[in-house]
């Protein structure tokens, strides 16, 4: 078993294709992104404390509550695990596990990767699919690992029906 970490010795052991046999990661965009971070945490506390000024102090803990719980990918950390039978994803201890022969399709970003599971893109992608943060460094490793493990169609690949 073979654990590629971006930036390290190991990046150098492959397998017989040149690929890693697995990937893993930990993205924890509060810490990596300072400047946004200390951003974001003033915005929350002003509106939390323009709540309280206004006379609704029991608002204040509902609206903590829930600006934390909707930012909570931004707020704690994230490990991906990728292996010859698919990803996982462990954030708050919670396991998620896509097989390789679930996802049809991915479409890379700036910052991470959607894994569909249609062929095509589709409305339904952002509830059936996944989304993956790439660690500072390890795009292309990502982005050659998922092309090596989905036989997604390409639009060269397309044939016109008959």
């Amino acid at each position: 078993m073979l654990i590629i970490t971006p930036g390290t010795a190991e990046d150098s052991l492959r397998d017989s294709v040149g690929q890693p046999d697995e990937l893993e990661w930990r993205v924890h965009p509060f810490v990596e992104n300072a400047r946004g971070s200390v951003l974001l945490v003033a915005i929350i506390l002003i509106t939390l404390i323009a709540v309280w000024y206004w006379g609704y102090p029991g608002l204040v803990v509902l609206g903590a509550l829930l600006l934390v719980v909707a930012m909570a990918p931004y707020f704690f950390p994230v490990r991906y695990h990728m292996t010859g039978r698919g990803v996982e994803i462990i954030f708050l201890g919670v396991r998620t596990f896509r097989g390789w022969e679930e996802l049809r399709n991915f479409y890379p970003s700036d910052v991470g990767v959607h894994l569909s599971t249609f062929k095509r893109p589709n409305a339904l992608d952002s509830f059936r699919g996944s989304f993956i943060r790439f660690a500072p460094g390890n795009r292309e490793a990502v982005l050659r690992f998922l092309d090596a493990h989905i036989e997604r169609t390409k639009p060269a690949e397309s044939k016109p029906e008959e």
